[in-house]
């Protein structure tokens, strides 16, 4: 018997989220690979688009934006693009040469980003026709491709880290001007550097989330992707780079979203909410960008620290999502997303929350996301959809909400819920 006749008193208004401020969540979370630069999206952003106003004003949204997610698609590669120094080891990586062309092709998919994504895929061209990944030759390149390049560049050498080391650093790059990148792009740059304040909130993490909540304000995103719908598309890229990060798993953020909003509808949640159940399906591995590659990719059983480098995976969902001191719709998505490894016993992960004490809809997406693992996944391809529901009802009142847990065995059995999905 279906559930879609019984309501639920805890319905809650799905959470407000805009496509801008998820687009800084993006930028935060491609830094958190370990070992990387943390902020480094976001000084390059906040530095391109200070250039750009000086020289290029018409591009400073686009090339601001495209700051945000120009290393977004090198996620996958072995260390943080900004451990790459010499241009030889970024070509010997693939996912290195190629991360423009996948970075552009990210933010192609967004109504309104053409202009950043050219920028993005043409951040690493030289001036003199030795860069990747086509070997352009001068104006070929436009110019906001290679105030995107100066400032990743500047940033990756440490120049905004330190207001102490702000010369000292920058004088180690000077000779490349008029080989990588042209001259006004460089004299801008130098130039900029009389605002000393800016620069000193580049290098204060703890004012950088300020900064960029302003810019987005300044700045806001093109009227066509400044909607649900957009925030909708942008959510959809907080898969996609968890799918670049470990390909074995591809598709499994989509899945589970859409497995989550087939079974909050089947227990009777509003649309609301089986929409927001959605969503949070679509980020709630995006934490898994802060575990080392090696450690997902490793055959056979994992050590006691690496378990508890995966497991805070989930904490660091929370934090990107909770990147902006004003984004509490986002904040909010974080935690239902974040919490989808809390345990109905009290003994999950991050914060040991128990029961009642789970948001509703992370408690289904606990139940749909250990679903898919088994069903989908190469470590239980034994499973069948039946043997998946039975090991669920055995976690039912420990791993999994008993109510969850019973509501998915019936739709599995009533409904067929993989014919329900392809339905969708």
């Amino acid at each position: 018997m279906s559930r879609k006749d019984q309501s639920h008193a805890d319905t809650q208004e799905q959470p407000k989220l805009t496509a801008a401020q998820l687009l800084a969540a993006l930028g935060y979370l491609v830094d958190v690979t370990p070992g990387g630069c943390y902020y480094h999206a976001w000084r390059v952003a906040l530095v391109s688009q200070r250039v750009a106003a000086a020289i290029a004003p018409e591009v400073q949204r686009d090339i601001f934006y495209a700051g945000l997610l120009h290393d977004a698609g090198a996620v996958g590669a072995s260390k943080h693009i900004t451990r790459y120094i010499l241009m030889r080891d970024q070509i010997e990586d693939v996912h290195v040469r190629t991360h423009t062309q996948r970075g552009a092709a990210l933010l192609n998919w967004l109504p309104g980003m053409s202009a950043a994504a050219q920028f993005v895929a043409t951040h690493h061209e030289w001036w003199d026709g030795r860069g990747y990944p086509d070997g352009r030759v001068g104006t070929m390149t436009p110019l906001g491709g290679f105030i995107l390049g100066i400032a990743t560049t500047a940033d990756t050498v440490g120049c905004f880290r330190s207001v102490s080391n702000l010369r000292s650093s920058l004088s180690s790059i000077a000779t490349m001007t008029g080989h990588v990148w042209p001259r006004e792009v460089w004299t801008a740059l130098v130039r900029s550097m009389e605002d000393a304040e800016f620069y000193k909130t580049l290098a204060d993490p703890s004012l950088l989330p300020a900064a960029i909540s302003q810019k987005l304000k300044e700045l806001p995103v093109p009227e066509e992707l400044d909607n649900d719908e957009g925030a909708e598309r942008t959510l959809h890229l907080f898969a996609a780079l968890v799918d670049l990060k470990d390909p074995s798993t591809a598709g499994h953020s989509l899945r589970t979203a859409r497995r989550a909003k087939a079974l909050a509808e089947y227990m009777g949640y509003s649309e609301a909410d089986a929409h927001t159940a959605y969503r949070a399906g679509l980020v709630h591995d995006c934490g898994r960008l802060g575990i080392d590659t090696h450690i997902l990719n490793k055959a056979g059983r994992l050590s006691e620290k690496e378990m508890n480098d995966v497991r805070r995976h989930a904490q660091m969902t929370i934090e990107t999502l909770s990147c902006l001191p004003d984004a509490p719709g986002m904040a909010a998505l974080g935690r239902i997303a974040g919490h989808d490894h809390e345990r109905y016993d009290g003994t999950g992960y991050p914060d040991g929350l128990m029961g009642e004490e789970i948001p509703p809809m992370s408690r289904i997406l606990s139940v749909v996301d250990a679903y898919d693992s088994m069903v989908a996944s190469s470590n239980y391809r034994f499973l069948t959809s039946k043997g998946a529901v039975v090991r669920i009802l055995q976690g039912a009142g420990k791993q999994f909400d008993p109510e969850v847990a019973k509501a998915m065995a019936e739709m599995a059995k009533e409904d067929n819920i993989e014919t329900r999905l392809k339905a969708a």
